[in-house]
């Protein structure tokens, strides 16, 4: 490495152990990575291309935080909500939200649980209301739909090689 000039950061190098369960993980018995007099310590969960993945390579802590971040920002935009028109709110969601928090990396859903996308299809639906005003009971498929063009989420879980799954 340093032949091309490049250093380790130890402060900024990640390791995981990624194994299909817990039990096969508990074979492992190295517990530090030495690399060039540096030692890594290995984590339960590692963040790569804004995605966080854990060793087992579930989404899940991801997707927790993709929906809090999203609720946050959400509930930090009503105040302000009101004095904008309705093709203002529809670009601001599709900016903000959809396209860089929702669809970011949504390859990584694929073939993932229900539980996991409905999380997900939660948000989708609360910025759909929120865009349009409808109210918390409303039923916003035909919403999204008619009006925004979205796909649900389940749909863009399942179309292959893409990685742009929504319509803005």
């Amino acid at each position: 490495m340093s032949s091309n000039r490049l250093t380790l950061n130890a402060a900024k190098t990640e390791f995981i152990w990624l194994g299909t369960r817990m039990q096969q993980m508990a074979k492992v018995t190295v517990s530090l990575l030495h690399v060039k007099d540096q030692l890594i310590t290995p984590l339960d969960k590692v963040r790569d291309l804004g995605v966080i993945i854990d060793g087992e390579l579930s989404i899940d802590q991801h997707v927790r935080n993709v929906v809090r971040g999203c609720f946050y920002q959400l509930r930090q935009l009503r105040s302000v909500w009101r004095s904008l028109t309705i093709d203002a709110r529809r670009t601001i969601m599709a900016a903000a939200f959809v396209a860089t928090r929702v669809d970011h990396c949504n390859a990584v859903l694929y073939g993932a649980s229900i539980q996991v996308t409905r999380r997900l299809q939660m948000v989708l639906n609360a910025i759909a209301r929120l865009v349009v005003g409808a109210g918390k009971f409303d039923h916003v498929t035909p919403v999204l739909r008619d009006v925004l063009h979205w796909l649900p989420v389940p749909s863009t879980n399942t179309v292959q090689g893409s990685t742009h799954g929504r319509h803005f």
